[in-house]
């Protein structure tokens, strides 16, 4: 199953603004969260995957693909985006967030619990501040001056703690322009983040089935965090992704979409 398979369509969030939902598939429903610097066309290969089995409502956020954008921004307006998704999709649908996509479904997950939910790294527990309030400067100065390109690569550096090797080799491929001009959302992103206090949010209130899932060569930071959000839940278990890192949407999706359904099936009907 493919692109050509899907159908795409809208619902209208709290404040009016229009979110884009792609649907495919059959079955269960799932609801997709994507992360930042991207869209849900970067997910096709997983939804593929998922699509004999599932039908994956994958939204575009606020901002992102054909999604419209709403001034000002607030974390909370996200969530109720993906509220509006999970209300299209039904009752039983499955909450499923990447990274940011992840923190949006955790955090929503703390008032509006889903059937099941599936987080793919998503940033709680950080050591300190996800990003240094001095480096967040530098980045909204950069964007500022429409340096998109060297905040792209300062946010990598100092956001995702990526190392200098995985940076230039990302800096010399076709997807670097790609997320480079995605790199604005990242700064609102980040602040609410930093806004966020994982130590304090009662996670143990999320009592739905959870797959928390992550990289065996992802950051460190997000690594930790990912096990230590497993353990505070009460029924959750933790996954890791052999030979992947923060990216197997994009580099491993066919080994995703099967962790995904392996979960998935042992769920109730």
């Amino acid at each position: 199953m493919t692109e050509a398979n899907s159908r795409q369509t809208f619902v209208t969030s709290a404040d009016g603004t229009r979110i884009s939902v792609t649907v495919t598939g059959r079955g269960r429903p799932l609801v997709l969260v994507h992360g930042s610097l991207s869209t849900s066309a970067d997910w096709q290969r997983v939804v593929d995957g998922l699509a004999d089995h599932m039908t994956v409502h994958a939204l575009d956020r606020r901002g992102y693909g054909r999604s419209e954008d709403a001034a000002p921004y607030s974390v909370e307006r996200e969530r109720e985006d993906v509220t509006a998704v999970l209300e299209l999709a039904g009752p039983d649908a499955i909450l499923f967030g990447h990274s940011f996509g992840g923190f949006l479904s955790g955090s929503l997950a703390l008032e509006h619990t889903p059937a099941a939910a599936i987080l793919y790294e998503p940033p709680f527990f950080p050591p300190g501040l996800v990003a240094d309030e001095e480096a967040l400067a530098v980045y909204e100065g950069l964007l500022a001056a429409g340096d998109l390109d060297e905040a792209l690569a300062l946010g990598m550096r100092a956001f995702v703690k990526a190392p200098e090797e995985e940076i230039s080799a990302f800096r010399s491929s076709p997807a670097w322009k790609v997320r480079a001009a995605f790199a604005p959302t990242w700064a609102r992103e980040m602040r609410a983040l930093n806004a966020f206090d994982s130590e304090r949010a009662p996670f143990a209130k999320i009592t739905c089935p959870t797959l928390v899932l992550r990289g065996e060569h992802s950051p460190t930071w997000l690594r930790e965090g990912a096990q230590r959000f497993q353990q505070v839940l009460p029924d959750a278990r933790l996954v890791d992704l052999p030979g992947q890192g923060h990216d197997a949407a994009g580099t491993g999706p066919a080994l995703l979409a099967r962790e995904v359904l392996n979960f998935v099936r042992t769920l109730p009907a």
